[in-house]
């Protein structure tokens, strides 16, 4: 029998953890975006669906408002978003977004290739949870990013 202990990670194992998560996200954005011509969104969909699917969540006849909260509580360890539902659509504005600091990190435009990929795995998650196709639009990208999210 062996033991095993648990240590806490330094702040600078941290660092370091972040920068090559950082590189292969990076890299892996490229490539899909590479491979697949542009045409990236149905990667991140089909990514957000099956993510959707492993939420420990049971939702019955859920609003656009009930699964952005779920979604908003679930990732809230990198992520902090606000969001209004009107009509078909929701504006969700991300005020803190680990994919923006990723960006940073790596010298990327906000609105990249990465960006483009998260909204859509988001638009996944979204569309799996309610049963509705949904679409966002990247209105803004910098320190804070607002999408509007078109739901059909």
């Amino acid at each position: 029998m062996s033991a095993v202990s648990a240590s806490v990670p330094t702040v600078e194992e941290h660092k370091k953890a972040f920068t090559e998560i950082a590189f292969l996200l990076d890299i892996f954005a490229a490539t899909i975006d590479n491979i697949m011509g542009g045409s990236t969104s149905s990667v991140g969909r089909i990514a957000g669906r099956e993510m959707a699917k492993k939420l420990p969540v049971d939702l019955v006849h859920p609003t656009p408002t009930e699964a952005l909260s779920v979604i908003a509580q679930s990732m809230k360890s990198g992520y902090e978003f606000s969001f209004t539902e009107e009509n078909d659509q929701a504006m969700v504005t991300f005020q803190r977004c680990v994919i923006r600091d990723v960006c940073k990190s790596r010298s990327l435009q906000p609105g990249c290739s990465l960006c483009k990929i998260f909204h859509s795995y988001f638009d996944g998650i979204v569309n799996e949870l309610i049963s509705r196709p949904t679409k966002s639009e990247l209105l803004e990208a910098g320190s804070s990013c607002r999408v509007c999210m078109k739901i059909q």
